[in-house]
């Protein structure tokens, strides 16, 4: 099996690497920086130039992950192309805001966040953004993988940021909610339960997508692939043993992909 990741807000795609070995289902893992991300970003971040990043790395891969802002771009990319993808793994997701107004709502304050990135720098930024509520979790996170987490985050840039907010935040990117009945491969929800926001969202979803299973992970916040690596691999390889299972590949090859 092959996955295509796709990091959170601020991450990039060497936040996988730590986790990436725990999924001993996985063949090989792709995880390239988003658009807005990285020492020199793509800076066409609009949901449009998002799916085309993505099917532009999918080529060699059968499996979908997406964590966060990552999440978003998966399940984006895979309700207009849901042939492409043999299963999907959505960490802390959210398909979108349904109100316009808080929709509206929303692209005022990622426009100040924006701002603030552009005003102070990317340090300083990270420093506040790693002590906002759902982010604070990640303190949890094992020393070593933190600092690496922490050093990479740093490389980015301010204009790259600020983009990523301005055009693929969450005000500016598509409700998804009308979308879910009708996308069928099968599903992997996996969120921290003491992040409530998104384990209600992910409950939500569950009972709308028609082959979906969440797993609420203990111990963790919004980030429980690092939080608590080996109960969100354990999710992955359960996960994935069923779907092979299904596909009739007893062997434990994988199973075939969709064209």
């Amino acid at each position: 099996m092959h996955i295509l990741a796709l990091h959170g807000f601020t991450g990039c795609g060497e936040d996988f690497a730590t986790f990436s070995p725990l999924c001993r289902r996985v063949d090989t893992w792709h995880s390239p920086n988003l658009p807005g991300h990285g020492t020199d970003p793509q800076l066409n971040c609009s949901p449009e130039a998002t799916i085309e990043f993505v099917h532009r790395h999918s080529k060699s891969s059968n499996i979908l992950l997406g964590y966060s802002m990552g999440a978003r771009a998966a399940l984006l990319h895979a309700v207009q192309n849901p042939k492409k993808w043999d299963a999907l793994i959505l960490i802390s997701p959210n398909p979108g805001i349904e109100n316009q107004a808080t929709r509206t709502e929303r692209r005022i304050v990622d426009e100040k966040l924006a701002q603030r990135i552009e005003q102070d720098g990317v340090d300083a930024f990270i420093e506040f953004w790693q002590n906002t509520p759902m982010i604070r979790s990640q303190k949890n996170i094992r020393k070593d993988w933190r600092d690496a987490m922490q050093a990479h985050r740093k490389q980015h840039t301010a204009k790259g940021l600020a983009v990523s907010l301005r055009q693929f935040g969450q005000g500016q990117c598509p409700n998804l909610w009308p979308k879910l009945e009708k996308l069928t491969l099968p599903t992997l929800l996996l969120s921290g339960i003491e992040d409530r926001k998104y384990t209600d969202i992910a409950k939500l979803m569950s009972e709308a997508l028609p082959d979906c299973t969440h797993h609420k992970i203990e111990g963790a916040g919004h980030m429980p692939h690092l939080e608590t690596p080996s109960a969100s691999a354990d999710s992955i390889n359960n996960f994935l043993d069923i779907i092979t299972a299904k596909s009739g590949s007893g062997s434990g090859k994988p199973f075939p992909r969709v064209a």
